[in-house]
């Protein structure tokens, strides 16, 4: 009597078989969203790890439920075999097909809204070309700054306060210098 209640017959053993085989087979069709979603984000590793975590809590969760409903909750290693197997058999079938369809047509969605924003701008873009162009051409600046423009770097031989001597007395400069060399 104990005998039969744990044991599991060979038809429920091949329905799980089976099942977990869809189960894998679904398992590439979310992995298949998920490298869609990395695809429009580009190349970036910052999405690789964003939705392989997502990934795989995603499954382990689906997973989980999948043992839950149609196996009462037992984990067999048999199922686990056959989610592999179903996922690898998408992955290289239906999903390598899938990711180099949907690269190409995201890149012509991209091109196309591309070419769409700059027909949409394009009158903008006019526009702010005249305006600067015009505003380079007559663009003044001061004659005092023009100056500074110039040499921006240029050192000063002489201090601030030996300009006001020269200035007002140049000979007691000269005085000055030959008794500071002494």
């Amino acid at each position: 009597m104990t005998d039969y209640l744990y044991s599991v017959s060979l038809t429920s053993q091949t329905r799980l078989f089976l099942l977990s085989l869809g189960f894998g087979f679904f398992a590439g069709a979310v992995y298949d969203i998920f490298r869609a979603v990395r695809i429009c984000f580009g190349s970036k590793k910052w999405a690789y790890r964003i939705t392989d975590i997502l990934y795989l809590i995603t499954l382990g969760f689906l997973s989980f439920l999948f043992f839950l409903c149609f196996n009462e909750g037992e984990i067999r290693f048999f199922a686990l075999f056959g989610e592999a197997l179903g996922f690898i058999v998408y992955f290289f079938t239906v999903g390598f097909t899938f990711a180099i369809y949907f690269e190409k047509f995201f890149n012509l969605i991209k091109k196309a809204f591309t070419a769409f924003l700059k027909t949409l701008t394009l009158p903008f873009r006019k526009i702010w070309k005249k305006l600067s162009d015009f505003l380079k051409k007559h663009k003044k600046l001061p004659k005092k700054s023009e100056n500074k423009s110039k040499y921006p770097l240029k050192v000063n031989k002489c201090l601030l306060y030996n300009l006001f001597n020269r200035k007002q007395n140049p000979e007691s400069q000269d005085k000055g210098a030959e008794n500071n060399e002494d």
